[in-house]
């Protein structure tokens, strides 16, 4: 059989099926038949022939079809239409779309997100470890809050962590093009587009467009992407990397082109309009709307109401009130004279010939200049600047030159607010990206500056200060922080519907982070940011009604305003001065010259002296030796200007060498993957002393414009997205961050500066174990204080070289905050250094009068390579030092024996020379009466040589045999 003609047959029984299919299950008799308004009309698939069948089907409401019509053949597949036209499937032919609609004749458009469009399909999952236990991640998240969600005018996914998927499937009769319009301003979410063919395998060049570069907030950018001919499956994800509600990733506009006919027109949604033949719809002008579908716009009556631009109502004018108009000055003049005027605030869209209105002030008479800010002055111009170098003015009077051996101290002090001051900007920007219709985001106010009125709920009001750089360049000393300037502002928000209020820091290196935000109302209050790094940088403040969902004409456009009363920013290299410091001067008249790096100002002297050993300084005006901070534990310093270590120092008296550990080293943390396949994991590189940097780079042109590609720093992290496909080898390297900015102290101690080392490590260890504690002080949204690492050092002999690294086995990303890292370094080079009293000795036999000595190296500690493991030395008589402290104790104590004999012997002799005295002056008186002895010894000061007869015996024997014979 043919398989044309098989295939043609199999097309008109499916068509014949489907038609009766309905009217065979149910009684005829039940159904009207089929009217003419019943049916409408579809096309097959293109046959091998390149032709298909129009075939006219029942439409869902059920009749009876009592007269089947005939398929009719097209042979031709590749049915198209200008854009302003639709294919009528009823006579076959290109027809243009009505007023009030629009046609992209081979493509379809996605702008209105009220629901999610027809042929869009949401998923959305949570994120499991290769480890049992994931810490951030683990079975309890909920995901669905944070998948795709129709929003009215976008798409919006949040992030988490989770991964949410958008799915759309089109299919292409020629190449065309995608293009959408999104905004991405969460670093903690990864946006991942991906495009493939009906093999799910992806389509070529998916390099060049698969990771969108992330946007700043409140900018939408356009993505443009080539597709190629037949099924494409297009998907958007979101990969959320911390459990904090992330700023959600938005999607505005979906616009596909290459596709088939379209057979109907879109209808215009309400605040535009479209002719006939329309491409596209237009917005209606201001105090102009329109409904659904609408060929015109209607004005509004320019009396009693009024419309922002692309309006679906007009809302009603309300009396004119203090809000409505904003107080402003004209230039100063020569005389230094001023006066105030009122403007209103435009567009006006308020009523001022209602009796209870408020009515525009009159301009006020002249007078004098109010005074500028702290650090500026009038000059020769009409307005407020900077003084001069080398000079001060506390903005009444006008700018001094410094004293001499003093110089200016920079800074911005604004508390006056007639005016906007100088490098600062206000911009007022609308959630589609757009300006505002009001180009005034921020108003002064005199003692304040706050957010304008007549604007939009999403609107956001943006105020800008640029600061070129700091004079210090901070770092850490004696175990502390140095700023190395700070920024305070005073601010309050009155609110009565929900607001945002968000203070922002941005810099070319780092890029924008989030530093603090509030909701609701907040009484006046002070906020102070600390800045540790030196670098230029831009401040910024928004403030932003936050939509409700309720209705145009209920919002209250005007009740929620945000106020500054004050910012005050020390320690620039620019901006004014309010006073000035003293400063080291020459011997000739050449004005105040910084000290260089490391050394301090005597204040007695004024000379430049270079701080003490182990000692920096980072301020260049230092005043005494107390400037000069000690470096942390286990660091030093020969500069004055930063506390380092070569990797070998002595600690507690101990000595280690970890140079063998001075190169980068590359640590995965846990592999995080979705049941679909999704998955990535972190890679840390680790430079432990920092005489080689650690770099952490991006592959992809995924940041934003202005940001760096790449860190360098003690640690890194960068986020690795690997291919779901194993046939590709497109690996992402993304989102880059430093954790370990600067080496603070390395110390055996657990904790340092707050920063602690977690318990598991500290159980695991032992007491000898070294810490090294790193610190990276750039706050962000999710670690306001910044982030801090522990590498903990543990002395193993069995790990040989570089040993391995291990990460908490509770926490296998790292971290168990996002903030706090640690890691354990398990090596023998951890091990402290040998010393020579470490080692055990084997003597060996004397061989031609020498004598080898084994020296046995213990396993507690690092064996120098100096260190032989044999020596010879001459044999020797020589008695070891132990028989020698033996011999001196048996001497020492034959000399006291010999010593208490002759004592007691000399003792002897005198009682005796006594007794002998006694017994010869009784030799003639026989049995005669001795008197008694008046004493048995000597008296005091008697002398001991006393003269007396030698009695004849001789001999000890003799005396004792003549005593003995006394005796009987």
């Amino acid at each position: 059989m043919n398989p044309i003609l098989g295939l043609r047959t199999a097309i008109m029984v499916l068509s014949y099926w489907r038609i009766s299919s309905v009217a065979a299950s149910y009684d005829t008799q039940d159904f009207e038949s089929c009217k003419e308004g019943d049916y409408h009309y579809e096309l097959t698939e293109c046959d091998l022939e390149n032709g298909r069948w129009r075939v006219r089907v029942p439409s869902y409401s059920l009749c009876a079809d009592t007269t089947p019509s005939p398929a009719k053949r097209i042979d031709n597949c590749r049915i198209s239409c200008e854009a302003g036209y639709y294919f009528d499937l009823g006579d076959l032919t290109c027809r243009m779309c009505h007023p009030g609609t629009f046609s992209l004749g081979g493509g379809v458009l996605f702008d209105t997100w009220e629901d999610l469009p027809q042929g869009f399909y949401t998923q959305v999952e949570s994120f499991r470890s290769s480890f049992a236990s994931a810490g951030r991640f683990t079975v309890d998240v909920n995901c669905s809050r944070y998948g795709w969600q129709p929003s009215g005018d976008f798409l919006a996914s949040l992030g988490g962590p989770c991964a949410a998927t958008l799915t759309y499937t089109v299919h292409l009769v020629k190449p065309g093009n995608l293009s959408y319009v999104y905004q991405y301003s969460d670093k903690d979410v990864i946006f991942d587009f991906e495009a493939q063919n009906d093999q799910c395998q992806s389509i070529g060049d998916s390099k060049e467009y698969r990771w969108p570069s992330a946007t700043r907030k409140g900018e939408w950018k356009q993505q443009t992407v080539h597709l190629k001919t037949g099924q494409n499956v297009l998907q958007w994800k979101t990969i959320g990397m911390d459990t904090h509600q992330a700023k959600p990733v938005l999607i505005k506009a979906i616009e596909i082109s290459g596709v088939d006919f379209t057979s109907s027109c879109n209808p215009c949604r309400p605040g535009t309009y479209s002719q006939g033949g329309a491409r596209s719809c237009m917005e209606c002008p201001e105090n102009h709307f329109s409904p659904r579908e609408a060929s015109t716009c209607t004005p509004c009556n320019n009396l009693t109401e009024f419309a922002p631009r692309a309006s679906a109502n007009c809302l009603t004018r309300k009396m004119c009130t203090r809000k409505d108009y904003y107080e402003t000055r004209t230039p100063c003049d020569a005389n230094n004279q001023t006066r105030q005027v009122f403007k209103w605030l435009q567009p006006k869209i308020c009523r001022d010939d209602i009796k209870e209105a408020v009515q525009l002030p009159t301009a006020s008479e002249n007078h004098e200049c109010p005074p500028c800010n702290p650090g500026m002055d009038y000059g020769n111009s009409s307005k407020c600047e900077f003084c001069p170098r080398n000079t001060f003015s506390d903005g009444r009077a006008g700018c001094k030159n410094c004293p001499p051996n003093t110089t200016p101290n920079y800074g911005y002090q604004i508390i006056r607010w007639t005016e906007m001051p100088q490098l600062m900007s206000a911009a007022c920007m609308e959630p589609d990206g757009s300006s505002c219709s009001s180009s005034m985001g921020w108003q002064c106010g005199g003692s304040f500056i706050h957010s304008g009125h007549h604007h939009t709920d999403g609107a956001y009001l943006l105020l800008s200060l640029n600061v070129a750089g700091f004079r210090s360049k901070g770092g850490v000393m004696g175990g502390h922080r140095l700023e190395v300037g700070s920024i305070t502002f005073s601010f309050q928000l009155d609110c009565k519907s929900k607001c945002e209020f968000v203070f922002m820091q941005g810099s070319e290196t780092k890029g924008v982070s989030l530093i603090q935000s509030w909701t609701e109302s907040q009484s006046r209050q002070e906020f102070t940011h600390t800045i540790m790094q030196n670098d230029s940088y831009t401040f910024s403040w928004a403030f932003q009604k936050l939509k409700l969902g309720q209705d145009p004409m209920d919002a209250e456009l005007d009740d929620d305003v945000a106020k500054i009363f004050s910012i005050n920013i020390t320690n620039t290299i620019d901006g004014g001065a309010a006073v000035c410091l003293p400063c080291h001067q020459e011997l000739e008249d050449r004005g105040c010259i910084p000290c260089p790096s490391g050394q301090y100002i005597d204040p007695n002297t004024t000379a430049c002296t270079p701080c003490p050993p182990d000692t920096t300084v980072s301020d260049p005006l230092a005043y005494g030796e107390d400037s000069c901070k000690a470096c942390g534990p286990g660091l030093s310093s020969f500069d004055g200007v930063s506390c380092t270590t070569k990797c070998i120092f002595t600690l507690d008296g101990t000595q280690y060498d970890l140079r063998s550990l001075t190169n980068p080293h590359l640590v995965k943390g846990s592999q995080l993957f979705t049941a679909s396949g999704a998955q990535y994991y972190h890679l840390f590189n680790i430079s432990l002393c920092g005489e080689t940097a650690a770099v952490c780079s991006n592959n992809f042109s995924y940041q934003a414009e202005g940001d760096s590609a790449q860190v360098k720093s003690f640690i890194c992290r960068t986020t690795i997205v690997p291919s779901q496909w194993t046939k590709e080898d497109l690996i992402l390297s993304t989102q880059s961050v430093t954790l370990g900015d600067e080496l603070i102290g390395v110390a055996k101690d657990i904790s340092f500066m707050n920063i602690e080392t977690i318990n598991e490590f500290v159980q695991i260890g032992f007491k000898d174990d070294l810490h090294f504690f790193y610190s990276t002080p750039l706050s962000t949204r999710s670690c306001p204080q910044g982030r801090t690492t522990v590498i903990t050092l543990h002395c193993d002999p069995s790990k040989k070289d570089n040993g391995t690294i291990q990460l908490p086995s509770r926490c296998p990303d790292g971290t168990c905050d996002g903030c706090n890292f640690n890691f354990l370094w398990a090596s023998d080079a951890a091990c402290p250094v040998c010393t020579e009293s470490d080692f055990k000795t084997v003597k060996g036999e004397c061989v031609n009068g020498l004598q080898m000595i084994h020296y046995l190296p213990p396993s507690h500690c690092l064996v120098k390579q100096s260190m032989p493991t044999t020596k010879n030395i001459p044999c020797t008589t020589h008695i070891p030092l132990e028989l020698q402290a033996v011999i001196a104790v048996t001497i020492a104590l034959a000399i006291f024996l010999c010593g208490l004999m002759i004592y007691f012997w000399k003792k002897t002799q005198r009682l005796e020379y006594k007794y002998m005295k006694l017994v010869q002056s009784s030799g003639g008186r026989d049995e005669a009466e001795l008197p008694p002895a008046e004493s048995c010894a000597l008296d005091d000061g008697e002398e001991e040589e006393i003269q007396f007869n030698q009695p004849r015996a001789t001999g000890i024997l003799n005396r004792i045999k003549a005593m003995t014979g006394k005796v009987q």
